[in-house]
């Protein structure tokens, strides 16, 4: 089976169930997340079928480095984060817990207490807000109830003088322009240097190896989007929303990263020679040397 680096769509198979076509990155998280595994096939034809574990651009580096603790830990990470990325994708329920109710070939397999233990914090803590919130409604003092009514009547002429219009669908056709929708698009190795795309929609949009030397990208939203190898050299990423990306490899060479959330971002070897990460949130992002940073770090990673 050859590798098409830029269309490449396969379909699974599993105890001679065909699913499909998805595309290589999606097999990859469906491989984090236990949706799939090493001994399930793929074919790009659906006639000539391989095993998984014998296609190696498709498995993911945490899985091929899981041996370690620190592969280990890397591989929970990005467990969580694929977890996050895809939890609107999948049916769910407000529990946190795995649905077991779920049958055939894509149901997950099972996961690490991790996993189901930081799903399951997550719930609890919206369920705690939501008790607070009824309780202080259900309170008896007259000026509580008074506050919750005025409080929701600033909402409700909020949202009835600003109701602004929804993001208009992906246009991958559409040239670099602010705010242009680029999210999940396929666009490995663009030339865009010096392109404004400044408040552009780019979330998990693919621009593996691209040059956006000297682009202009504040505030733009650029959440779990591939950029591994991807040049950013002077480019001005301030307040950008870089949640999950894959950056590693990155040439981000005096790149302007002030205020910019990196949270879970992975930034294994990339370049940050004079980056500027003034109030840059790295919470539990990967640094350049495999270092995972701790809750909390701004502006370094601790």
């Amino acid at each position: 089976m050859e590798k098409d680096s830029g269309q490449e769509l396969l379909f699974t198979r599993r105890n001679g169930d065909v699913r499909g076509p998805y595309p290589a990155g999606l097999i990859s998280r469906f491989l984090l997340i236990g949706r799939l595994t090493p001994d399930d096939e793929v074919s790009l034809d659906r006639e000539d079928w391989r095993p998984i574990r014998e296609q190696a651009h498709l498995i993911p580096n945490e899985l091929k480095h899981a041996d370690t603790p620190e592969g280990r830990e890397r591989l929970l990470q990005a467990r969580l984060r694929e977890d996050e990325r895809l939890r609107d994708r999948r049916a769910g329920n407000e529990s946190g817990t795995v649905d077991t109710d779920r049958r055939g070939p894509d149901r997950r397999r099972p996961e690490p207490p991790e996993m189901i233990s930081h799903r399951q914090r997550r719930a609890q803590w919206l369920s705690r807000q939501k008790a607070s919130l009824d309780a202080a409604m259900r309170g008896p003092t007259p000026w509580l109830v008074a506050a919750a009514a005025t409080l929701v009547a600033v909402l409700l002429f909020f949202w009835a003088t600003d109701r602004s219009e929804p993001p208009p669908p992906p246009a991958c056709h559409l040239p670099p322009a602010p705010e242009v929708n680029w999210s999940y698009c396929r666009m490995p190795g663009l030339d865009l240097r010096g392109a404004d795309l400044r408040r552009a929609l780019l979330r998990s949009t693919d621009l593996l190896g691209s040059r956006l030397d000297g682009a202009m990208m504040a505030g733009a939203d650029l959440r779990y989007a591939d950029l591994r190898r991807t040049r950013l050299d002077g480019a001005d990423l301030q307040r950008a929303n870089l949640t999950g990306a894959a950056l590693q490899d990155a040439g981000l060479n005096h790149a302007n990263l002030e205020d910019a959330d990196l949270s879970y971002a992975n930034l294994m070897g990339a370049d940050l020679s004079g980056t500027s990460l003034k109030g840059a949130v790295l919470d539990r992002a990967i640094w350049v040397d495999g270092r995972i940073c701790e809750a909390g770090s701004t502006g370094s990673c601790r």
